[in-house]
């Protein structure tokens, strides 16, 4: 019997239950949301109010609405508001989303309803709260006929899984838009919004509660708690649109209640509801408040003597303590939702599927490393790198490879004395002495007339390693490329950081003899760990697949002629990579984008200047660089711990805060000359610089609150 092989389904523990931490417990909650994000496939689409019909009905401001959605085209909604609240200041507001069977009409009490507490909205309304309601659209739309007497909705949900989604998922997506809608409705106070659902509509409620960027939204669910393999198998009366496919695997649905914490919550069960066990509810709700408990929150749990309705009293209530007024003494919260970070890496649904699927292509095909997926993540590179390329583990190890082909060992490397020790570090590995330059301040690149003054106390340079800080491409590279040219000296590329960065129309990676890339997660575009070698020639290429793969005299062969290593690019990474570099035109205009902004939002800031990009240079903006004033009162550090402890802005990681020079493995070799300093330059730009958070998901409320941060600590 099936029924067998699905109770032993249903009996398996789900992979997200267990925290034991506040810590876990913060982990848990971001891998549940991703969970959810992934599983439901939410088509994300702002609704746009077509119509508006305003008037008055028993006293209520009353709003009768035509939202279009690009995704499910019009539908309508109905927005009250208490007596009198227009000419006052914006309220509060609550989503209101009904269950299966609610009309839109008997939600608001526009017709009389069919159960006393039907009206949630009107209620609500009266109660002081600015209310959203609108037509969930899974009835009256098949033809009756057709139908032949089978419920519209479960209709929708089986179609809709045909498509790898689900009616869930469909639903969250219509109440995230409208959430939005009523948030931005000049009636209500948009940090004052809270989301209400009963049955079905809690079930949208709460998977809207969980992808909302609103972190802490206040949550009322009635009559839907339990597990859901007791609504499933046991009892029945679970609803196919209700559910995520696949969400058991990771979380029952007391864990996604849980996820919330500590965001307020209110759960209401009937112990006289015919679709709920009491005994199953009561014990989910006591898992929800147990995981509350953990994290030093409250969840409101209420076991009601009712049926499958909703007790608004207590809803009223809820929503009126946790969607207070403002004090007037109490300061403004920094903005609604996390804080600032220093880096986001955000790949959407769609991305993160394809990611999968390329995996899993991977994975079935028995082929982990150097196959299809890195050939694709090379040929997607060469438009931004403007040579062909041949894909290795890390940027590090692109450097030593192109290091190692050219022959260093025993000879000296020129480095910039500011950049990340791994630069300096390849070359040491390869067997090369290191000799640090100064750098110039307009591009941030090697300085040329350093550059000179080095190669002419080091005759034995074997080869120069300019590098393009912060995604500039500096225009003082091209005397450094006359000099090592007048010299026979060859140029490696660091361009870790500029990926899609160019000179004069011409990309990063593409003047030396090598560019090497890396593709690390903080990069501009990303593989998890990853690196490319970028060359004109096409025997530098062949060297480089032999030195990545253990030095093998050629592909398959079991001969070797060198001593490579295992610097392959896996399958895996690849599967990340390619699909990042296929929206990397996207990101690159994103990131220009954001920096045009800051440059439009720190005009008026004292204290800080933006570092001015070169007119030849086209920056990817890897870092957003501004400048202290240096007769300032406040220092980095300090800075920096103002802007994350007062305003929740992180500040991402200098582009150098220490020069080369001073790390203890150079510090220790200054009196063999390492250190040839004094580096004023570097020195000036290593104390001075910062860099403000850029990422292709930094919003413009985001930004606009770094901006108000720095001109709150500055003078």
């Amino acid at each position: 019997m099936q029924l067998r092989h699905l109770q032993r389904l249903l009996a398996a523990e789900p992979a997200l239950r267990h925290a034991k931490s506040a810590d876990e417990h913060a982990a848990r909650s971001r891998r549940v949301r991703a969970v959810v994000e992934r599983l439901a496939r939410v088509e994300r689409a702002p609704l746009v109010i077509a119509e508006s019909t305003v008037s008055a009905r028993d006293g209520l401001h009353h709003e009768r609405l035509l939202f279009e959605s690009p995704v499910r085209g019009s539908f309508h909604g109905t927005l009250l508001a208490p007596p009198d609240t227009a000419p006052g200041p914006p309220g509060p507001a609550v989503l209101v989303l009904g269950g299966k069977n609610a009309r839109l009409d008997q939600l608001t009490g526009d017709v009389p309803p069919d159960h006393p507490d039907r009206n949630v909205a009107e209620h609500l309304a009266r109660a002081g709260f600015v209310t959203l309601s609108f037509d969930h659209g899974i009835g009256g739309a098949m033809d009756a006929a057709r139908r032949a007497g089978r419920d519209e909705g479960a209709l929708l949900a089986h179609a809709f899984a045909l498509t790898g989604r689900s009616l869930l998922g469909a639903l969250t997506g219509d109440a995230l838009g409208a959430l939005d809608v009523l948030a931005a409705h000049p009636l209500v106070d948009a940090r004052r919004v809270g989301l209400f659902g009963h049955s079905l509509g809690a079930a949208v409620a709460l998977h809207t509660a969980l992808l909302t960027e609103r972190r802490g939204i206040p949550l009322c669910a009635a009559s839907h708690v339990g597990s859901y393999p007791a609504l499933y198998e046991r009892l029945l009366t679970g609803y196919e649109g209700a559910v995520l496919p696949g969400i058991l695997e990771y979380a029952d649905l007391p864990d996604l209640y849980g996820a919330l914490a500590p965001a307020p919550l209110q759960l209401q069960y009937g112990t006289a509801d015919s679709y709920l066990e009491p005994a199953d509810a009561r014990a989910a709700a006591d898992s929800v408040r147990e995981t509350y408990a953990a994290v030093g929150a409250e969840a409101e749990i209420h076991g009601l003597p009712m049926g499958h309705g909703t007790h608004v009293g207590h809803a009223a209530d809820f929503f009126t303590r946790t969607l207070p007024e403002p004090t007037l003494s109490a300061a403004p919260p920094p903005a609604a939702g996390a804080e600032v970070p220093a880096q986001r890496i955000h790949f959407e649904v769609s991305d993160r599927r394809a990611v999968l699927d390329r995996v899993d292509a991977a994975l079935a095909s028995g082929i982990l490393t150097q196959g299809p997926q890195v050939a694709r993540f090379e040929e997607l590179a060469r438009p931004w790198t403007g040579a062909d390329t041949a894909a290795v583990a890390s940027g590090s190890a692109a450097l030593e490879i192109a290091l190692r082909i050219i022959g260093v060992a025993e000879r000296t490397v020129l480095v910039p004395v500011n950049t990340f020790f791994a630069t300096a570090a390849a070359a040491v590995r390869a067997g090369a002495a290191v000799r640090f330059v100064d750098i110039e301040l307009d591009g941030l690149g090697m300085d040329p007339d350093a550059l000179r003054a080095a190669l002419d106390r080091h005759p034995d340079t074997a080869a120069v390693l300019p590098v393009h800080i912060g995604g500039i491409v500096s225009p003082a590279l091209e005397e450094v490329l006359a000099h090592c040219r007048d010299r026979g000296v060859p140029v490696v590329e660091d361009a870790a950081h500029a990926l899609g960065a160019t000179l004069d129309g011409r990309p990063a990676g593409s003047f030396g003899r090598f560019g090497a890339f890396s593709f690390f997660p903080t990069k501009v575009a990303v593989s998890g760990e990853g690196g490319l070698v970028c060359a004109p020639s096409a025997d530098d290429l062949e060297q480089v697949r032999r030195w990545r793969d253990h030095g093998k005299s050629a592909q398959g062969s079991t001969l070797h002629d060198r001593p490579g290593g295992n610097w392959r690019l896996s399958e895996l990474h690849a599967a990340v990579g390619t699909v990042d570099l296929e929206r990397f035109s996207g990101t690159l205009a994103a990131r220009r984008a954001l920096a045009a902004r800051y440059d439009a939002l720190l005009a008026e800031v004292p204290g800080v200047r933006p570092h001015t990009v070169p007119e030849a240079a086209g920056s990817n903006f890897y870092k957003y660089l501004v400048y202290l004033d240096p007769d300032g009162p406040l220092d980095r550090p300090l800075l920096k711990k103002r802007l994350r402890e007062r305003h929740g802005v992180s500040l991402a990681g200098e582009v150098y805060d220490h020069l080369l020079c001073d790390h203890p493995h150079f510090a220790s070799q200054r009196q063999q000359g390492a250190g040839e300093g004094p580096f004023e330059r570097a020195r000036w730009f290593a104390r001075h610089h910062v860099a403000l958070p850029l990422y292709p998901s930094l919003t413009e409320a985001e930004q606009i609150r770094v901006a108000a941060a720095l001109r709150s600590e500055l003078p």
